[in-house]
C-alpha cells in the first residue's frame, strides 16, 4: 500500500468569514482532485465548528484547544472586522490559536507553516461594524507584521481569496513535497580500504522500471498540453481586456459624435426647439451608454472566468510537478514569461478605465432622467470593472513572487 502524505490546514477564524471558512472546505475537494491519487497527497481542513465536540476544560476555548491540540501542519487565519470573544488568556480565541501557532512553528520550523489573510471589502453599513472590534484587528495585523515576521495577504471578495490559497498552498505543496525522491542506497559487503564503498543501483533499476512502463512519454505530453492549455487562459484574458478597449472606444467616439450635435443644437434660436432637439440628442445618447454599460457588464463574468481558469491550471501545473520525475520546472517559466504581457494589457486597461471614470464624474449635463439613468448605469459598471482589474493586477504580483 502506498503511503499517503496528508497535509492538514487549522482553519482559524472570527465569527465574520463565514463565507471564507465554507470556501476552504470547498476548496478541499478541488485540491484533491488536482493533485490526484498518483501524487499520495490529501489535504484536510480542520476547525472549531467541524471538529471539535462538546466538553470541559478552563473555558470553551480550552476545550478547542485540547481537541484540535497541534497536530496540523498549516496554520491559516483570516480576518476581517471582528476580532473574536475573548478567552480565560487571550483577548479572542482567534488570537489564542494564533499564539499557539507561533509556538508550534518555533519548535518546529520546518514543518509548520503560518499563512494569514486580511479581508478588506468595505461595503457594510457604518453602523454595522463594531470598532472597537475593528481597531484591534487592524493593530493585531500591523503588530504581527512588525514583530512576528508574518508576511500575510489582503484579500477583498472570497473569490479573491479562492484564488489567492490556490495559488499559495500550490506552491507550499510544491516546496514541502519535493519532486526528486531519495534514491536507495545499498551498500557492497565487499571491503575496499576497510570501508564498505555505497552504490546507487536503485535509481537504474527504476530507470528499467520505467521504460516497461511506458508512461514517462505520456505525462510529459499531458504536462506541454497543461502547458499550452494554461497560457491559452492568458490569452483570454489578454482578449477581455482588448474587448474593454474597443468598448471604451465606442464610448468615446459615441461622446464626441453627440458633443458635436449638441454645440450645433446650442445655435439655434428657438428656445422651444433648442430644448426638444437637446432633450433628442439626450436621449439617444442614453441608448450609446446603455450599450457601452451592456458591454461592461458582459465583459465582467467573462473576464473573472478567464482569471479564476488561469489560475486554478497554474496551480494544477504546479502540484502535477510534485514527486514527478519528469516535469520540470521550464513549464513554470513558459508561463511567467506570458505574465508580463497579460500585465500590460491589464495596466493598460486600468488607464484607460481611470480615464473614463474621470470623465463621467465631468458630465454634468442631465437633460433626461433618462440619461441620468443611463449615466449611473455606465459609471457603476466601470467601476465595477476598474476594481476586478486592481484586484487582477494584486493577483499577478502573486504569481511573479511564486
Amino acid at each position: 500500500m502506498k503511503k499517503v502524505n496528508v497535509l492538514r490546514f487549522f482553519l482559524a477564524s472570527p465569527g465574520d468569514v463565514k463565507a471564507e471558512r465554507q470556501m476552504f472546505f470547498a476548496l478541499k475537494e478541488d485540491l484533491d482532485f488536482l493533485v490526484g491519487k498518483d501524487k499520495n497527497i490529501k489535504f484536510e481542513i480542520v476547525n472549531w465548528e467541524k471538529n471539535t465536540y462538546p466538553g470541559k476544560g478552563d473555558d470553551a476555548q480550552d476545550v478547542i484547544n485540547n481537541q484540535i491540540n497541534d497536530q496540523y501542519d498549516v496554520f491559516l487565519g483570516i480576518f476581517w472586522q471582528r476580532f473574536g470573544t475573548p478567552t480565560n488568556r487571550h483577548e479572542s480565541g482567534t488570537l489564542e490559536e494564533y499564539e499557539n501557532a507561533k509556538k508550534k512553528y518555533e519548535k518546529d520550523r520546518e514543518n509548520t507553516h503560518i499563512m494569514m489573510y486580511f479581508k478588506t471589502e468595505g461595503n457594510q453599513n457604518v453602523y454595522d461594524i463594531d470598532l472597537e472590534q475593528f481597531q484591534k484587528v487592524k493593530d493585531f495585523r500591523q503588530r504581527i507584521s512588525k514583530e512576528d515576521g508574518i508576511l500575510f495577504s489582503e484579500f477583498e471578495k472570497t473569490e479573491d481569496l479562492r484564488n489567492l490559497a490556490l495559488l499559495h498552498i500550490s506552491n507550499l505543496v510544491s516546496q514541502k513535497f519535493s519532486r526528486k525522491k531519495p534514491i536507495a542506497k545499498r551498500k557492497n559487503t565487499s571491503k575496499k580500504n576497510d570501508e564498505y564503498v555505497e552504490e546507487t543501483i536503485d535509481k537504474y533499476e527504476l530507470l528499467a522500471m520505467k521504460i516497461d512502463k511506458g508512461d514517462y512519454n505520456i505525462e510529459f505530453e499531458n504536462f506541454i498540453e497543461d502547458v499550452e492549455k494554461t497560457v491559452g487562459f492568458f490569452s483570454d484574458l489578454t482578449t477581455t481586456t482588448n474587448k474593454l478597449t474597443v468598448a471604451m472606444n465606442f464610448f468615446t467616439t459615441k461622446t464626441d459624435e453627440r458633443t458635436k450635435q449638441l454645440n450645433r443644437v446650442k445655435t439655434i434660436k428657438d428656445e422651444r426647439l433648442k430644448l426638444s432637439k437637446a432633450k433628442q440628442i439626450s436621449n439617444e445618447y442614453a441608448l450609446d451608454l446603455d450599450k457601452y454599460s451592456e458591454d461592461f457588464e458582459n465583459l465582467l463574468p467573462e473576464f473573472r472566468e478567464a482569471i479564476s481558469n488561469s489560475i486554478q491550471s497554474y496551480s494544477e501545473i504546479v502540484l502535477k510537478a510534485v514527486n514527478s520525475n519528469t516535469v520540470d520546472k521550464a513549464g513554470k517559466d513558459e508561463l511567467l514569461r506570458n505574465i508580463p504581457i497579460f500585465a500590460e494589457s491589464v495596466d493598460s486597461a486600468i488607464e484607460g478605465t481611470a480615464s473614463f471614470l474621470e470623465t463621467f464624474t465631468q458630465m454634468n449635463t442631465h437633460f433626461t432622467s433618462k440619461f441620468s439613468t443611463a449615466k449611473r448605469r455606465a459609471e457603476l459598471a466601470t467601476n465595477n470593472m476598474f476594481k476586478e482589474l486592481l484586484r487582477t493586477k494584486k493577483l499577478l504580483k502573486e504569481f511573479n513572487q511564486n
